[in-house]
Protein backbone atom coordinates (compact mmCIF):
# COMPACT_ATOMS: atom_id res chain seq x y z
CA UNK A 1 0.00 0.00 0.00
CA UNK A 2 1.55 3.37 -1.04
CA UNK A 3 1.59 6.49 1.31
CA UNK A 4 1.99 9.51 0.88
CA UNK A 5 5.83 11.62 2.95
CA UNK A 6 7.38 14.22 2.76
CA UNK A 7 10.46 14.82 0.30
CA UNK A 8 14.00 14.08 1.25
CA UNK A 9 17.61 13.63 -0.01
CA UNK A 10 17.56 9.85 -0.73
CA UNK A 11 14.26 10.27 -2.94
CA UNK A 12 16.35 12.40 -5.59
CA UNK A 13 16.77 9.90 -8.15
CA UNK A 14 13.92 8.10 -8.18
CA UNK A 15 12.17 11.43 -8.43
CA UNK A 16 14.40 12.39 -11.43
CA UNK A 17 13.59 8.88 -13.14
CA UNK A 18 9.75 9.08 -12.72
CA UNK A 19 9.93 12.90 -14.07
CA UNK A 20 12.17 11.67 -17.46
CA UNK A 21 10.50 8.82 -17.70
CA UNK A 22 6.60 10.63 -17.81
CA UNK A 23 8.17 12.95 -20.37
CA UNK A 24 8.75 9.68 -22.65
CA UNK A 25 12.73 10.79 -22.06
CA UNK A 26 14.45 8.08 -20.50
CA UNK A 27 15.91 7.43 -23.97
CA UNK A 28 16.61 10.39 -24.93
CA UNK A 29 19.94 12.14 -25.12
CA UNK A 30 21.90 13.46 -22.15
CA UNK A 31 21.23 17.51 -23.47
CA UNK A 32 17.66 16.23 -23.28
CA UNK A 33 17.05 14.75 -20.25
CA UNK A 34 19.09 17.61 -18.72
CA UNK A 35 16.87 20.11 -19.92
CA UNK A 36 13.93 18.26 -18.53
CA UNK A 37 15.41 17.64 -15.28
CA UNK A 38 16.22 21.65 -14.59
CA UNK A 39 12.96 22.67 -16.08
CA UNK A 40 10.47 20.65 -14.03
CA UNK A 41 12.31 18.94 -11.23
CA UNK A 42 15.91 20.17 -9.99
CA UNK A 43 14.47 23.44 -8.75
CA UNK A 44 11.86 22.09 -6.45
CA UNK A 45 13.71 19.26 -4.69
CA UNK A 46 17.16 21.78 -4.87
CA UNK A 47 16.17 24.99 -3.51
CA UNK A 48 12.17 24.10 -1.94
CA UNK A 49 12.69 20.17 -0.89
CA UNK A 50 10.03 21.42 1.88
CA UNK A 51 7.44 22.39 -0.45
CA UNK A 52 8.27 18.37 -1.97
CA UNK A 53 6.17 15.44 -1.56
CA UNK A 54 6.82 11.86 -2.91
CA UNK A 55 4.11 8.65 -2.91
CA UNK A 56 6.31 5.62 -1.71
CA UNK A 57 5.75 1.94 -1.72
CA UNK A 58 5.94 -0.77 1.06
CA UNK A 59 9.96 -0.72 0.62
CA UNK A 60 9.77 3.42 1.13
CA UNK A 61 11.12 3.64 -2.53
CA UNK A 62 9.31 6.91 -4.73
CA UNK A 63 6.69 6.04 -7.03
CA UNK A 64 5.08 9.51 -7.39
CA UNK A 65 5.94 12.69 -6.40
CA UNK A 66 4.27 16.61 -6.23
CA UNK A 67 6.76 19.13 -6.36
CA UNK A 68 6.30 22.92 -5.76
CA UNK A 69 7.62 26.62 -5.52
CA UNK A 70 5.65 28.20 -3.19
CA UNK A 71 6.51 32.36 -4.40
CA UNK A 72 6.36 32.99 -8.11
CA UNK A 73 8.63 35.39 -7.61
CA UNK A 74 11.71 33.87 -5.55
CA UNK A 75 11.34 30.92 -8.13
CA UNK A 76 11.54 33.11 -11.08
CA UNK A 77 14.66 34.92 -9.23
CA UNK A 78 16.65 32.05 -8.46
CA UNK A 79 15.92 29.88 -11.95
CA UNK A 80 17.62 32.67 -13.70
CA UNK A 81 20.16 32.99 -11.52
CA UNK A 82 21.04 29.26 -11.73
CA UNK A 83 19.12 26.89 -14.07
CA UNK A 84 18.73 29.37 -16.91
CA UNK A 85 21.96 29.72 -18.12
CA UNK A 86 22.24 25.64 -17.81
CA UNK A 87 19.17 25.74 -20.18
CA UNK A 88 21.31 28.27 -22.39
CA UNK A 89 24.33 26.04 -22.45
CA UNK A 90 22.75 23.22 -23.95
CA UNK A 91 21.21 24.93 -26.90
CA UNK A 92 19.48 28.86 -27.71
CA UNK A 93 16.11 26.79 -28.46
CA UNK A 94 16.23 25.69 -25.31
CA UNK A 95 16.73 29.34 -23.51
CA UNK A 96 13.66 30.44 -25.63
CA UNK A 97 11.92 27.27 -24.26
CA UNK A 98 12.74 27.80 -20.89
CA UNK A 99 11.88 31.88 -21.09
CA UNK A 100 8.28 31.00 -22.24
CA UNK A 101 7.84 28.32 -19.84
CA UNK A 102 8.25 31.25 -17.55
CA UNK A 103 6.20 33.26 -18.77
CA UNK A 104 2.84 30.68 -18.88
CA UNK A 105 3.38 31.04 -14.57
CA UNK A 106 4.05 33.99 -14.56
CA UNK A 107 0.63 34.95 -16.07
CA UNK A 108 -1.28 34.22 -12.64
CA UNK A 109 1.50 34.63 -10.27
CA UNK A 110 -0.47 37.69 -8.18
CA UNK A 111 -3.46 35.34 -8.12
CA UNK A 112 -1.26 32.27 -7.66
CA UNK A 113 2.12 32.86 -5.97
CA UNK A 114 2.50 28.60 -5.92
CA UNK A 115 2.98 26.46 -8.87
CA UNK A 116 3.62 22.41 -8.97
CA UNK A 117 4.16 19.66 -10.77
CA UNK A 118 3.15 15.83 -10.25
CA UNK A 119 4.27 12.78 -11.60
CA UNK A 120 3.28 9.05 -10.83
CA UNK A 121 4.90 6.09 -12.01
CA UNK A 122 2.83 4.35 -14.69
CA UNK A 123 2.92 0.97 -12.52
CA UNK A 124 0.89 2.66 -9.57
CA UNK A 125 -1.45 5.72 -11.33
CA UNK A 126 -5.32 4.92 -10.89
CA UNK A 127 -4.50 3.82 -7.56
CA UNK A 128 -5.57 7.93 -6.02
CA UNK A 129 -1.95 7.98 -5.18
CA UNK A 130 -2.67 11.83 -7.63
CA UNK A 131 -5.16 12.63 -5.43
CA UNK A 132 -3.25 12.21 -2.07
CA UNK A 133 -0.55 13.85 -3.23
CA UNK A 134 -2.70 17.37 -4.31
CA UNK A 135 -4.11 16.66 -1.13
CA UNK A 136 -0.71 16.90 1.06
CA UNK A 137 0.36 19.87 -0.93
CA UNK A 138 -2.72 21.81 -0.38
CA UNK A 139 -2.58 21.51 3.75
CA UNK A 140 0.89 22.39 3.08
CA UNK A 141 0.12 25.47 1.87
CA UNK A 142 -2.40 26.34 3.56
CA UNK A 143 -0.05 25.83 6.72
CA UNK A 144 1.58 28.46 5.92
CA UNK A 145 -1.28 31.21 4.46
CA UNK A 146 -0.76 30.17 1.04
CA UNK A 147 -4.34 30.42 -0.67
CA UNK A 148 -3.71 28.63 -3.64
CA UNK A 149 -1.98 26.65 -6.40
CA UNK A 150 -1.55 26.75 -10.02
CA UNK A 151 0.13 24.12 -12.70
CA UNK A 152 0.55 24.06 -16.67
CA UNK A 153 -0.33 20.73 -18.85
CA UNK A 154 -0.41 19.72 -21.97
CA UNK A 155 -3.25 21.27 -24.10
CA UNK A 156 -4.25 18.09 -25.66
CA UNK A 157 -3.82 16.11 -22.27
CA UNK A 158 -7.12 15.30 -21.88
CA UNK A 159 -6.84 12.41 -18.92
CA UNK A 160 -4.56 15.40 -16.86
CA UNK A 161 -6.92 18.15 -16.99
CA UNK A 162 -9.90 15.48 -16.43
CA UNK A 163 -7.93 14.47 -12.91
CA UNK A 164 -6.71 18.08 -12.36
CA UNK A 165 -10.90 18.82 -12.63
CA UNK A 166 -11.61 15.57 -10.45
CA UNK A 167 -9.66 17.01 -7.85
CA UNK A 168 -11.12 20.63 -7.58
CA UNK A 169 -8.85 22.77 -10.41
CA UNK A 170 -10.36 25.14 -12.20
CA UNK A 171 -9.60 25.64 -15.75
CA UNK A 172 -7.59 28.85 -16.04
CA UNK A 173 -6.70 29.88 -19.68
CA UNK A 174 -5.46 27.58 -22.97
CA UNK A 175 -2.34 28.74 -24.44
CA UNK A 176 -0.15 27.40 -27.24
CA UNK A 177 2.15 26.99 -24.17
CA UNK A 178 -0.50 24.90 -22.80
CA UNK A 179 -3.57 24.32 -20.52
CA UNK A 180 -3.25 26.29 -17.23
CA UNK A 181 -5.47 25.42 -14.05
CA UNK A 182 -5.75 26.46 -10.43
CA UNK A 183 -6.84 25.34 -7.13
CA UNK A 184 -8.50 27.74 -4.68
CA UNK A 185 -8.22 26.98 -0.90
CA UNK A 186 -10.63 29.19 0.16
CA UNK A 187 -13.56 28.03 -2.15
Amino acid sequence: MATVRPYNEKDKKRVQDICLANAECLDSPEETQKYILLMYCNYYIEQEPENCFVAVNDEDEAVGYIICAENYEKYEKTFKEIYLNQCAAISPKRYVEAKLDLLSHSMFKNSYSAHFHIDIDDNYQRQGLGSLLISALKDHLSRKNINGMMMVCGEDNINAINFYKKNGLKDLITTKMGHAMALDFEE
